[in-house]
């Protein structure tokens, strides 16, 4: 069922006409209180018709950190615009050292290819995320960036899957266990 999800998302994802939603969820994203007040993010850097993240950067009064796959694990590096690679899987990562205390991440803002309305998403299926996840902070926010046309009202997540607690689409914000 979640590679067929999958399948359909992706192919949904590439039709959409996502300028105006980026801009629409990047609005809604930037005023989000939870935001305002964390220091240290960790995001993605988007590629194939993901949500744009590369907004982000932008905003000097924040410290941006960037994934760096390493083997099975991902690794969490400061953003350096001068200091960017392709991984293996042809996506943009640091290349420099990663940060040992992960604890100072107060929000993280992580890939889909789709979500649910309960704060689960739909992603690769590489497990990444599934594994660094629960390292975290309990206390660290966790955004899930979705365009509307690919929420739904079950991603079939599994019991070791980890809720976000914001949603932020094009059209509204949902607010789990926040």
């Amino acid at each position: 069922m979640k590679n067929n999800l999958r399948k359909i998302a992706k192919e949904k994802r590439f039709n959409l006409k996502t300028i105006e939603h980026n801009k629409k969820i990047q609005e809604l994203f930037l005023n989000l209180s939870e935001y305002k007040i964390a220091k240290n993010i960790l995001t993605y850097y988007s590629f194939n018709n993901e949500v744009d993240t590369l907004f982000c950067f932008k905003d000097i009064t924040k410290n941006w950190y960037l994934p760096k796959i390493n083997k099975d694990k991902l690794l969490v590096c400061p953003y350096n615009k001068d200091n960017l690679t392709k991984n293996k899987f042809n996506l943009i990562e640091p290349n420099n050292e990663p940060i040992t205390d992960t604890s100072i991440i107060d929000m993280v803002v992580i890939p889909c290819i789709a979500s649910d309305i309960y704060g689960y998403r739909l992603g690769y299926g590489k497990g990444y995320y599934d594994r660094f996840l629960p390292t975290l902070n309990k206390s660290t926010m966790k955004v899930i960036l979705c365009y509307s046309d690919l929420l739904y009202d079950t991603v079939f997540p599994e019991k070791f899957d980890i809720p976000a607690n914001i949603i932020v689409t094009d059209k509204e914000i949902y607010r789990i266990n926040c």
